[in-house]
């Protein structure tokens, strides 16, 4: 077959412009094959009853303004006429089911929904990143497959994901010698890169986008200026891949984020009220160090609220997140040897493990596997505490396990227990939770798991139920 070249203008989006790209690039592609097509009478009449009142003005506007009117939006708002509003580039057939599986089921589990209320911001976000233009299109796409793959327990990275990743690479490339090398979507592409490098165990080059990544906010004038002229999510975004790889290879943060008091701010204005002071424990841990007795103080009081029925938005919670994890790194980077004072040392690892709990997971399958933590946590655990912290390494042994330890670590945690309740006389999965309590313990995310090992102890000892 004769081989034709034809230049054509992508930058354009009118009808004849799309049909020529599709005929040029199918040239030679059906041939010798038979297509059994629908009547066009099927298809009109199927297009009249899937057409609703919102999809038909906007057929009448050009691409970038039904782009641009979907950005308040959020999926149920639109619903599956979804599919039927012009993307930046044409959805494939393999796009669309990713797009519906991502918006139907799998966003409601990005956040965990015992502690979340409205998911509507998150769901704008990722409709925002799929209209805004062809790299965030692509990126979108790549991301929404990850996560859909993560949330069905496939392993990897799909072939799609790894597609329009390259696409959104390639697009970036073109784009760094122009003004928009500092563009939103190229920061999305760069946070995604390093989170795909994370999922696939590649430290260096992890590392490379991460420092690409601090070099590109810098010139954008750092994360307050980033949050000024843009929506926080993406400033949080960043800090959340930050902190993923700062966990996983216990390395220091390349940015530091701090909002906890505007997080208790925002709580005070729904009617729940963070208590920020030691209280009845200054008598007991006032040798901690201040900076972490204030992290301490603050988990506790946000389980408690928790535990009370408080429900954040999603964009509050990755405030949480965010804060309590710079803050846990930059008092003591995990690469660093065990902090000499060992109370010290096992509420540092105790709330390290503790906020994992809070990352991307879906049962007892983890996004990421924080290797660094989990390590710390058995010589922690190795090392031992005082006679008079039975219960603190009770704690320090359930919140291990529904965190990152796992299942062949069973066998050692279980004696531990054993001889913890032992000392502290307590028999039973009651007695075991109050104990639990007074340190940080989210009952929604922990009480399942926890209440699991306590019925595996009982298993292995016999213990009474009774209290």
């Amino acid at each position: 077959m004769e081989d034709n070249f034809a230049f054509i203008d992508c930058t354009k989006s009118d009808r004849s412009t799309k049909k020529l790209v599709r005929s040029h690039a199918m040239k030679g592609k059906n041939a010798g094959k038979t297509h059994h097509r629908r009547s066009r009478l099927d298809l009109s009449r199927s297009h009249k009853s899937g057409q609703s009142a919102l999809v038909q003005p906007l057929d009448r506007l050009n691409n970038q303004e039904c782009r641009m009117g979907l950005l308040g939006l959020t999926y149920e708002a639109v619903g599956e006429q979804l599919l039927a509003i012009p993307f930046p580039i044409e959805a494939t057939s393999q796009n669309r089911p990713i797009i519906n599986q991502f918006f139907a089921v799998v966003v409601d589990a990005l956040h965990p929904p015992e502690l979340c209320r409205s998911l509507d911001v998150v769901k704008s976000y990722w409709l925002r990143l799929l209209f805004m233009d062809t790299t965030s299109y692509h990126c979108a796409i790549a991301l929404l497959a990850t996560l859909n793959n993560f949330f069905f327990g496939a392993q990897g990275v799909s072939s799609r994901a790894i597609y329009h990743l390259s696409q959104a690479v390639r697009l970036v490339n073109q784009q760094l010698q122009t003004a928009q090398a500092l563009s939103n979507s190229n920061l999305t592409v760069v946070n995604f890169l390093i989170v795909h490098e994370l999922l696939g165990e590649s430290r260096l080059e992890a590392e490379i986008h991460l420092r690409g990544l601090h070099r590109m906010v810098m010139l954008r004038g750092g994360l307050m200026n980033l949050e000024d002229s843009e929506p926080s999510l993406l400033v949080l975004k960043i800090c959340k891949t930050d902190l993923d790889f700062a966990l996983n290879y216990g390395t220091s943060t390349c940015f530091y984020r701090d909002r906890m008091a505007n997080v208790a701010l925002t709580l005070a204005t729904r009617g729940f009220f963070m208590n920020r002071t030691m209280g009845g424990l200054a008598l007991r841990f006032n040798g901690l160090d201040p900076t972490l007795q204030q992290i301490l103080v603050d988990l506790i009081s946000i389980a408690s609220l928790f535990n009370a029925g408080c429900r954040m938005d999603p964009h509050t919670l990755q405030e949480v997140v965010v804060s309590v994890g710079y803050r846990l790194i930059r008092f003591h980077p995990l690469c660093g040897p065990c902090l000499e004072d060992k109370l010290s040392s096992a509420f540092h690892i105790g709330l390290t493990s503790l906020l994992t709990t809070l990352f991307l997971r879906l049962g007892g399958r983890r996004f990421l596997r924080y290797s660094p933590v989990t390590e710390r946590l058995k010589e922690v655990i190795e090392s031992g505490l005082d006679e008079d912290d039975h219960d603190l390494m009770l704690w320090l042994l359930f919140i291990g396990r529904v965190s990152v330890l796992e299942g062949p670590d069973q066998d050692w945690i279980v004696p531990r227990i054993r001889q913890a309740v032992l000392s502290l006389g307590i028999t039973s999965w009651a007695g075991v939770h109050r104990c639990i309590l007074q340190f940080p313990w989210i009952n929604a995310l922990h009480d399942k798991a926890g209440k699991a090992l306590w019925e595996s102890v009982l298993g292995s000892d016999g213990c009474s139920q009774a209290d």
